[in-house]
């Protein structure tokens, strides 16, 4: 073994990019935007050699650390055999997003040569999968840490997916993103509210905290090239991950040496923290300008430009797998009936909101354009057409025909229009059709003979019908002709005033008997629907994590979107007029009460997914 290095006075280590490919498409990665680029980069040489090389770094460094990152490193061809292979040599730290079983990586190894850290990433990750591998890696001794990027759409959640972590004895490192969201540039852009969450908990690295405000290095003395390096997936070797690193050599070679002697930093900035420990003079570097930082690209990986976040993140991997906004298209209606709950123009002050819920009809081809858009930007979508009744909105059936091209729908209606102009404009496997039987202006009989003919064709049908007190005397025996069928009939819970009652809270014990009484405990629907809706014990969602407003939208006529039925607080634009963008992360609920059973909360995907469904048929593009 050489021993020029005796006098350097610490271990040498080496961060490893072992590949540009991942599972997940982060978009705080440093490789955001370029994932389709960077696997041209990749070089993968014969396990056998890329030991040997290892090799050469044993025997003329002795044993060195070795970080290994990406990409993803466990999916990483032969990654097992490669990892216990330089673990015989070498001390191995791995950041993997758990997305791949560690049972065969962490059997037959010794925990001293090898160290695991997860990195949690809330918007890809199933987090009891991951908790699972988590809690294995630390009884087996690979580590009890796990890192969590502090990117400002999932700042809110950290806490909360904290808390989690810590009752199984596994403590979260919080790392700050180096990178530009909504045209800020961050460290620097945290707000002093984000900071305050962050700062308690903010990782080390070298015995140094991530910066939140970025320090400067050029010129500085640094040992980076001669202790430690930044190796690339094509065996290149570089001084370090700041904007402007050094070329040293390629492992690959076999006459590849780290330099002799420390060098002035070329970077501006370090955002790896490698600076600390590195730097000769043990003094803080001082914070960088911020004119400097104007005319930085912040990271050395980092793309030229950000992208719409909504075409690279993959929405068809997060639960329940396809975008699905509720369209309130209008409160139009053909029916008056004395239970309606939709605002109406002639309503007087304070029931409605003349904001909110003013009616505005776009032209046609406006529509057009901006579904195209919806489309361009989220792939196909599942749109719950409501209303009012959809069939009496202006050129409706055009709307549906062209909307059934790039997405698949699910349409209320009252069914009074005739049933043939469904079947001329759209098909089984793109439409659904959601009915409301409304006793007060239709007959039982012409409703379902409409049900029959539709399903006849193929069509996928059920029946809703509102508890009002004053029908519920026979709505067990409308629902008795409607299970005749095999119809799906849905009992919904009345909203509003009824004999100076404020419902659904106003049902008394009677009526609730007898509206439970109506279906059976194994009819899931029904028995979620009323008991969220009547009880008290399905509502506590306040400050869970939930995909409403990342998975999920509700536009109401004028084109204002939420984030779900139940608050209204939180708006995510204007459909309208081109300001409508879900949010990138799941973020804490903001109800009380929460308004649907169906509501996306993280952790309880078994629970709501199944029921966020598409027709049978499924045939409809991919997401983009």
């Amino acid at each position: 073994m050489e021993n020029s290095l005796e006098n350097k006075k610490q271990p040498i280590s080496f961060n490893w990019d072992m590949h540009y490919v991942c599972n997940y498409r982060c978009p705080y990665c440093w490789f955001y935007g370029r994932w389709q680029k960077m696997p041209f980069k990749n070089i993968y040489p014969p396990l056998e050699q890329v030991l040997k090389k290892w090799e050469n770094i044993y025997k003329r460094y002795g044993s060195v650390l070795i970080e290994l990152i990406g990409g993803e490193p466990l999916i990483y061809p032969n990654i097992v055999q490669l990892v216990h292979g330089l673990a015989a040599l070498h001390k191995i730290v791995i950041i993997s997003n758990l997305s791949v079983d560690v049972d065969d990586l962490t059997r037959g190894i010794d925990c001293s040569r090898l160290s695991i850290s997860g990195s949690f990433h809330p918007a890809f990750a199933d987090f009891e999968r991951f908790l699972e591998r988590a809690v294995m890696i630390k009884e087996r001794g690979f580590g009890d840490r796990i890192s969590y990027v502090a990117y400002p759409p999932q700042i809110k959640s950290m806490h909360y997916y904290m808390d989690k972590f810590r009752k199984h004895g596994i403590y979260t490192q919080v790392v700050t993103f180096w990178g530009e969201y909504e045209n800020v540039q961050y460290p620097l852009g945290y707000t002093d509210e984000e900071r305050k969450i962050i700062e308690p908990d903010l990782g080390i690295r070298r015995n140094e905290k991530f910066q939140l405000v970025p320090k400067s290095v050029k010129g500085r003395l640094c040992r980076a090239g001669q202790v430690y390096a930044d190796i690339k997936s094509d065996g290149s070797v570089v001084t370090c991950g700041g904007n402007n690193p050094r070329l040293v050599g390629n492992l690959f070679n076999d006459d590849f040496k780290l330099w002799e002697d420390p060098q002035p930093c070329q970077s501006e900035i370090c955002p790896c923290n490698e600076w600390a420990g590195l730097l000769v003079v043990d003094t803080q570097p001082d914070s960088v300008d911020m004119s400097v930082i104007e005319k930085l690209a912040l990271v050395s990986a980092a793309p030229a430009q950000t992208q719409d976040l909504a075409v690279t993140i993959d929405r068809s991997a997060i639960a329940p797998k396809r975008v699905f906004l509720t369209w309130d298209i209008h409160y139009g209606c053909n029916y008056q009936c004395s239970y309606c709950n939709t605002p109406k123009p002639w309503d007087p002050p304070g029931k409605w909101d003349k904001n909110r819920d003013k009616i505005v009809y776009p032209h046609i081809d406006k529509l057009f354009e901006i579904w195209q858009d919806i489309y361009n930007r989220y792939g196909s979508c599942e749109i719950h057409i409501t209303g009012g009744e959809p069939f009496v909105y202006p050129s409706f059936l055009k709307l549906i025909k062209f909307l059934s091209t790039i997405h698949t729908l699910e349409i209320i209606t009252n069914l009074a229009s005739d049933v043939q102009d469904i079947l001329n404009n759209v098909t089984a496997d793109r439409v659904r059709i959601g009915t409301t039987f409304h006793p007060e202006f239709t007959d039982l009989n012409e409703f379902l003979e409409k049900h029959v003919i539709l399903r006849k064709n193929g069509f996928d049908t059920w029946a809703n019908y509102v508890a009002y007190p004053p029908q519920m005397d026979k709505m067990a025996s409308y629902k008795k002709e409607f299970d005749k069928l095999g119809i799906s009939f849905n009992m919904q819970a009345y909203m509003g005033k009824f004999n100076g009652k404020d419902y659904p809270g106003g049902y008394d014990a009677s009526e609730l008997s007898h509206l439970k009484g109506c279906y059976e405990d194994d009819d899931i629907v029904n028995k979620k629907t009323i008991e969220w809706k009547t009880g008290t014990e399905y509502k506590k969602t306040k400050g869970k994590p939930c995909r409403m407003g990342q998975m999920y939208a509700k536009i109401y006529p004028n084109g204002d979107a939420y984030r779900c039925c139940g608050n209204l607080k939180e708006t995510i634009g204007n459909l309208f007029d081109g300001t409508f963008k879900l949010l990138d992360e799941a973020q804490p609920c903001n109800c009380e009460p929460c308004f649907c059973w169906r509501c996306m909360l993280v952790e309880q995907e078994a629970g709501w997914s199944p029921h966020w469904i598409v027709p049978e048929k499924k045939i409809y593009q991919a997401f983009k």
